[in-house]
């Protein structure tokens, strides 16, 4: 019986698997007798049959096609007729023509952030390349094809998968594919793609401008600006978190004149706000800034102005000392205190005492007058409150005068002896602001006061009593 075997030359690939990539094969005719007088190999493709004679050449049987077949299987068949008319058939041999091999896809499993870009986080790049069935063996390099490593393959017929072993450094990288099949086709292709994993962490400041006192974050501006830096450059999403009395609102920006900048839609209450920026970048890196904790204070006070020597009736204002001393109340945040008596003109800064409260002393006598002192309060935020108290210097007080009455003083005039034994007496010198005169009257070692009231507006004495020596107060 006559056999027939596929060139082990153009087997190309896996011996002895019958798959090529030989457009032309050669085949090699064995087992064929001396008086053979007919050799015919007879090919079946895609349902047509074709018979081929044969001529021996030197000595062999050979078989190979006159122009190239095409990509398909070939079922080869021998029939020999000797001079008697015995006639014998090889056993079917069936060949596989591929000349083509393709890879369909190659894609990064684990793409970060947007989609399909080929960009990831991860450091360990996972690939999965799909090709056809009969590929027998895929590889990968990054360094141009210096160095490959195999792929496996995945339950899923046609598809294998490669997950770097090792952190691949940051930056742009070329990804080289090659595919192998069972007929020794090669093929390659390339994949660009990037490795990120780096973000730099944002900040977020409070505008100078709008920051009342430089650094302490603190504003009595009701909508402040803030400023966010160290934004990257491949940030694709930045957002500002905004909490206020147990509530979160995030506002997502949009880049402006190359600067990344927040401004509260609407104007802000009265208390402290926590921000915080994320950003994420296209790979799907996020960061976090530090959180900025910013006090609105729109509003100050001047909760008491107090005439520490007031004297006299208590809380009149009113003051025989040539140097008033002021306490004045405030909230804690105040930082400033000023004093003035000349409308605002003239400034002077009062002093923060141990118990919290603001003071002045006038370091110089102020003349009897009537004045209102101005009082401004400004706070850390840059609020400021103006009160105004009215006060009096009174620091004299004309000496009294008392006199019999003329029409008591009997006998020689003015020697002060009477014999009316309820004499009158006028008191004189009593200033117009007085509240109270007091007689004292003596008499045998033993004294009297008494509390005289005003009468048609004069003051005047009638003791019960005669021979009293009387003193005014």
């Amino acid at each position: 019986m006559p056999t027939l075997s596929l060139d082990s030359a153009d087997d190309s690939g896996i011996a002895g698997d019958n798959i090529t990539n030989v457009k032309t094969p050669g085949f090699t005719l064995n087992n064929i007798d001396t008086d053979v007088s007919r050799v015919i190999v007879e090919v079946m493709h895609n349902g047509i049959k074709q018979e081929v004679p044969l001529v021996q050449t030197g000595g062999q049987w050979r078989f190979a096609p006159t122009s190239d077949w095409a990509d398909g299987d070939y079922i080869l068949t021998v029939k020999v007729e000797d001079r008697a008319g015995n006639v014998k058939q090889s056993a079917p041999l069936t060949v596989t023509v591929d000349t083509h091999i393709a890879i369909d896809r190659i894609e990064l499993v684990n793409d970060s952030g947007i989609p399909g870009d080929n960009l990831t986080n991860e450091a360990r790049p996972h690939f999965q390349v799909t090709v056809p069935a009969d590929v027998n063996g895929v590889r990968l390099s990054i360094d141009g094809g210096k160095t490959w490593f195999d792929a496996t393959q995945s339950a899923t017929s046609g598809v294998w998968d490669y997950t770097w072993l090792t952190n691949v450094a940051n930056g742009p990288h070329t990804l080289m594919v090659e595919a192998s099949d069972k007929a020794g086709n090669k093929t390659t292709q390339k994949l660009d793609f990037t490795i990120d994993t780096i973000l730099s962490e944002p900040t977020i400041t409070l505008d100078s401008a709008d920051d009342s006192a430089a650094g302490d974050n603190i504003t009595n501006v009701k909508m402040p600006g803030f400023t966010l830096g160290n934004i990257d450059a491949d940030v694709t999403k930045v957002v500002v978190t905004v909490a206020h009395d147990g509530k979160n609102q995030q506002i997502e920006l949009i880049k402006n004149g190359g600067v990344w900048r927040f401004t509260p839609g609407a104007a802000w209450t009265d208390g402290d706000y926590t921000l915080t920026v994320k950003v994420e970048d296209k790979a799907g890196n996020t960061n976090y800034s530090a959180p900025l904790t910013v006090t609105i204070d729109t509003q100050t006070s001047i909760d008491r102005i107090e005439l520490l020597n007031d004297t006299g009736i208590v809380g009149d204002n009113l003051t025989n000392e040539a140097r008033p001393q002021f306490h004045i109340t405030v909230p804690t945040d105040v930082n400033s205190v000023q004093l003035s008596l000349d409308g605002g003109i003239n400034w002077v800064n009062a002093t923060l005492t141990s118990d919290g409260v603001w003071e002045y002393i006038w370091p110089t006598d102020l003349i009897e007058n009537t004045y209102t002192l101005t009082v401004k309060a400004t706070d850390v935020a840059g609020n400021t409150a103006t009160e105004t108290l009215n006060f009096i210097i009174d620091t004299t007080l004309s000496t009294p005068t008392i006199t019999l009455d003329s029409a008591d003083d009997s006998g020689t005039a003015n020697d002060n002896k009477t014999n009316v034994k309820t004499p009158g007496f006028i008191i004189g010198g009593i200033d117009s602001d007085v509240t109270q005169v007091v007689v004292q009257v003596m008499r045998d070692g033993h004294s009297e006061e008494v509390e005289l009231t005003q009468t048609n507006g004069q003051w005047r004495l009638y003791p019960a009593a005669r021979g009293l020596m009387a003193t005014i107060r």
